[in-house]
Order: structure tokens, then sequence, then C-alpha cells
């Protein structure tokens, strides 16, 4: 049965067919083995509706030679479950599943799907997420050029496991000063040491400096120029809104209405 969009799936009995783009594709993982589980999918449609798709081992090397990242397909004869499993990526309550009579197709792009979709975790929100992991969330945070790691003005630690501390190595390398501003999937909040921390998964996926508007409002952000000199040489410092804040008592945006008002 074909149907026009994502939220038309709702029977559990039938055979569905449609045409998505593979939003996010990963390895499952156990995060103390870095075994590899399974092979998941986010399939988005053009009205940015996503679903969850976990394809079973057995038929995981099928389908990853068949499915790229961010390319549209026509999938033909897949299922449609309610999802038992404890950990989700997204809040879908539904789950596809592929099987030996499922086909894809790649089409051309169609530009009215969207790229990616990400339900982003407010600092002010990790108490109420504690030990939540139905539904896992992704977080912005910069990186570079300053080893802390940021979220929307907000400090918070992030810990990583198993193979994302590799693909971490492989994005932030030592003496390379580009920012890099990363969106990190599939978390969940946890206390450590006290307080509470961004913890990976075995879903966990690192995106650098990805064209989205959570990732470009860190680089439109206020900027406040500091020109410095002493007896030896000058220099030129670069103060985010975030540390403005925290250095001179008020945020940037304060700071530059008040020099406004004064000229």
């Amino acid at each position: 049965m074909a149907f026009n969009g994502i939220r038309d799936l709702e029977s559990e009995k039938q055979l569905w067919s449609g045409h998505c783009r593979v939003s996010r594709a990963w390895l499952g993982v156990n995060v103390t083995t870095d075994k590899v589980l399974h092979f998941d999918l986010i399939l988005m449609d053009a009205k940015g509706n996503d679903i969850w798709v976990h394809i079973p081992p057995v038929l995981q090397e099928h389908f990853k030679r068949l499915l790229k990242e961010q390319q549209v397909y026509t999938i033909k004869n897949f299922e449609l479950h309610t999802t038992q499993l404890k950990y989700r990526p997204i809040a879908n309550t539904y789950i596809m599943s592929f099987s030996r009579k499922t086909t894809v197709e790649h089409v051309p792009d169609v530009p009215s799907i969207p790229a990616f979709k990400f339900k982003f975790l407010k600092a002010s929100e990790m108490a109420s997420k504690l030990n939540d992991v139905v539904v896992l969330s992704g977080i912005t945070y910069v990186v570079k050029p300053k080893p802390t790691l940021f979220y929307r003005g907000d400090v918070v630690k992030v810990i990583i496991w198993g193979r994302v501390v590799a693909d971490f190595d492989k994005l932030i390398k030592p003496g390379d000063d580009e920012q890099v501003i990363l969106v990190v999937t599939a978390v969940s909040v946890k206390p450590f040491l006290g307080e509470l921390c961004f913890n990976s998964s075995g879903s966990t996926v690192l995106y650098p400096n990805l064209d989205i508007p959570e990732v470009k409002a860190f680089t439109t952000r206020y900027r406040i120029q500091l020109d410095v000199e002493s007896s030896s040489v000058p220099a030129t410092f670069i103060i985010f809104e975030y540390e403005a804040k925290r250095f001179f008592g008020v945020s940037g945006n304060d700071l530059f209405n008040r020099t406004g008002q004064n000229n």
C-alpha cells in the first residue's frame, strides 16, 4: 500500500511503499564491546516527519550497499511495528522493519524533503531528562577554538564512549584553530561527579558544521573584539557572547545595546 507521508503509516498489518530521504544512517553498537548490533536509519518525508528504521544484522550488509545518507529512495514492501525497544533515537512510536521482500530504488533528489531534523535538548531541560532513554536527544556544542564545550551559552559536559572517541579525534586535530560546531546525536542525561552531563550511546553520531539554523546561530552570535596593549606586543582577543557574559557581567547583546545608546 502506498503512503503520502510518514504520518499516514498507522497499520501494522500491511506492506507499505513510498519515497523518503535517508536523513541519518549509522551502525548501532554495544558501547562496552564496540560490537555492531544493527544498521539504523532515520527516514524523512516532505512534511518533515521522520521515522526510525531498524535493520537486523542478517540484512545490514545488503542495505548498507543500497542506502546512502542524504539520498532519496522509493522504498517498497516494508513493515510497520509499534516499537518495544527501550532505546529510541526519535519520538515516533512506530518503527519500520525491512525484510528480504523490501526493495529500494534511488530517485533524483527531492528538495522539498528536509535534510535533517533534530530534537535539541535545552540545558534547562536536562534535569527533566535524567536517566530518560526512551527518546534520546541531539545537542549542539562548540569544541574549538577553545577546548571548552558549550551549548547555547551554557557550559555542559559531554561524556563520549567507544568508537565515538575515535570519531571525535578525527574531527578535532591538535593545532588546528578552525572552529568546529558539532551536532551530537542520540545522547542521554546522566549524573557524573555530582553534576548532570550528556552521555553518548551506541547510536551516537557526530556531525560537524551542518548547514542548519542551530549551527548557524553559533557563528552569527555577538562577538566582542578587545585590543590589548602592553609594554611588549599588542594583541587582539575575540570574546564570544557566552564568554562576555562571564567576563563583563552582561551579555554581548546587552553590551551592544548599551554602547549604541551612548553613541
